[in-house]
């Protein structure tokens, strides 16, 4: 994954996490989790860190 592209898919994931995401990008995040199991490692790493974010 090039430098754009994986800052493209960090800028979705944040989107969905704040709630702040269009139809589009939900499926784009849903679809793209459900694609392997680095993907669904990648989105729950990053899950826990905004979370922990909000809640420090």
């Amino acid at each position: 994954m090039n430098m754009q592209s994986q800052s493209s898919l960090e800028y979705s994931l944040i989107k969905y996490f704040s709630g702040k995401s269009t139809p589009e990008e939900e499926t784009f995040v849903q679809h793209w989790k459900s694609q392997s199991e680095d993907n669904t490692f990648y989105y729950q790493k990053l899950q826990r860190l905004w979370f922990q974010r909000i809640v420090l």
